[in-house]
């Protein structure tokens, strides 16, 4: 969230990223509720303060055997903590109001990023050259065949959901093995977090208030995550980190859940959008002047992985209003698909600076000054399978329709090609 003193001291740039975004926000309604909270809140101090002085004085006249002040201070004093209550639950009462509106505004966006919607997108670099066919391309569902069974995961869970069956499924499986040891070797700490959350974990991300229809949720109240970036980041939530800690950095592989992500499943064919997927997420906890170096380094991480699986890709750096709800600045990787002519996302890198830090109350200490900061956090996709499988299959299709397997990956699915589908 936001620093409430920029949203006093600059309202001005608050309600223009809002307008950049696409949000509507009422900063004003928070202003005003801000000022009622700190009057409020003078007057509760008031009221302590008066609490303290009569019990001072109590003592003094119990000392000076002054028995008749002294009763009429106690009597005093006992109307004090009923009248203590009610203006605290005020002050609360205006901080749940202020907290409704506040918990809605997003990050704000770096100098850097494109204003407007999907349209103002910029394309940033593209890497590899787009395959030529001389013959007629088949989409991923016609090359898989039986391999990807939507028809009886359909059956079985509704549409969004998919069954990967043999070669299919040990490809996805030596995906993800080859991601998490490209990041391993480098340093990264492998995590296998819950994959369940409470809401204060959920809120810590920026996920909720705002995306709770988005999210499945549990009859005990608790969250499937959307990506492994929710449990991870949250991982030093409420506490305080030295200089020396920083950077961490941390791989993840989990399923993600979403309810969003299917509702537009019927505008392509197979593993386009889904309720359920896997992804290896990485997430980069930093302090705050070498946030913007490490996402570079993130995404040319992630543009590294698709080079080593020879697919053409571009990187996307996403306007103000295409932008997810805790980042202040993403770059989307997006992979070639030859069936459907156009690139998809495979990745997305963000740096999210303090914004879910303060959410998560997660700081650390500068040794210089020994000044308490909020760190900074990122997250970013390294990567995420169902686009990348269907960029991955329809770029290596052959004329028989066999699918051949690239050479980084043979080591880990013991074949080099996918027979053709009969």
């Amino acid at each position: 969230m936001l620093d409430i003193k920029l949203i006093r001291e600059n309202p001005e740039i608050v309600k223009k990223s809002n307008k950049d975004r696409g949000y509507d926000v009422n900063v004003d309604e928070v202003l005003k509720l801000d000022e009622q909270w700190r009057k409020s809140k003078f007057q509760e101090d008031k009221i302590r303060s008066e609490r303290n002085k009569i019990s001072e004085e109590i003592n003094k006249a119990k000392k000076n055997k002054d028995d008749k002040k002294a009763k009429e201070l106690i009597k005093k004093a006992k109307t004090i903590p009923e009248k203590l209550k009610k203006q605290e639950e005020i002050t609360e009462d205006i901080r749940k109001k202020i907290n409704e509106i506040h918990f809605r505004i997003p990050n704000i966006p770096d100098k850097s990023v494109p204003i407007g919607d999907e349209s103002k997108n910029k394309v940033m670099k593209k890497k590899g050259a787009l395959p030529k066919f001389n013959f007629p391309v088949k989409n991923h569902v016609e090359l898989l065949g039986d391999l990807l069974d939507i028809k009886r995961s359909t059956k079985i869970a509704g549409a969004g959901f998919y069954i990967f069956k043999g070669e299919l499924a040990i490809l996805e499986r030596a995906l993800i093995q080859f991601f998490l040891d490209f990041h391993v070797k480098d340093g990264f700490t492998e995590i296998n977090p819950p994959q369940i959350v409470n809401e204060k974990i959920m809120f810590g991300t920026g996920n909720l208030p705002k995306f709770e229809d988005d999210l499945y949720k549990t009859r005990e109240g608790l969250y499937l995550i959307p990506t492994a970036e929710v449990p991870v980041t949250n991982l030093f939530a409420e506490e305080v980190l030295n200089e020396d800690e920083l950077p961490k950095k941390f791989c993840s592989f989990t399923q993600c859940y979403r309810t969003e992500a299917g509702r537009h499943g019927s505008e392509t064919p197979g593993i386009f959008r889904l309720h359920q997927f896997e992804k290896v997420e990485m997430v980069y906890i930093a302090k705050q002047e070498d946030s913007w170096k490490f996402l570079e380094e993130m995404t040319e991480r992630a543009e590294k992985i698709l080079e080593m699986l020879e697919l053409p890709y571009r990187r996307i750096l996403l306007a103000t209003g295409d932008m997810t709800f805790a980042t202040a600045k993403t770059y989307d990787l997006e992979v070639w698909s030859p069936s459907l002519k156009k690139y998809l996302e495979a990745s997305s890198c963000s740096n999210c600076t303090d914004f879910q830090a303060r959410r998560m109350n997660c700081k650390y200490t500068e040794k210089s000054s020994n000044e308490r900061k909020f760190v900074h956090t990122l997250n970013g996709s390294g990567l995420a399978t169902p686009r990348l499988l269907i960029s991955l299959v329809e770029n290596n299709q052959t004329k028989t329709g066999s699918i051949k397997i690239p050479k980084v990956l043979r080591k880990y699915t013991g074949f080099k090609e996918i027979k053709a589908i009969k």
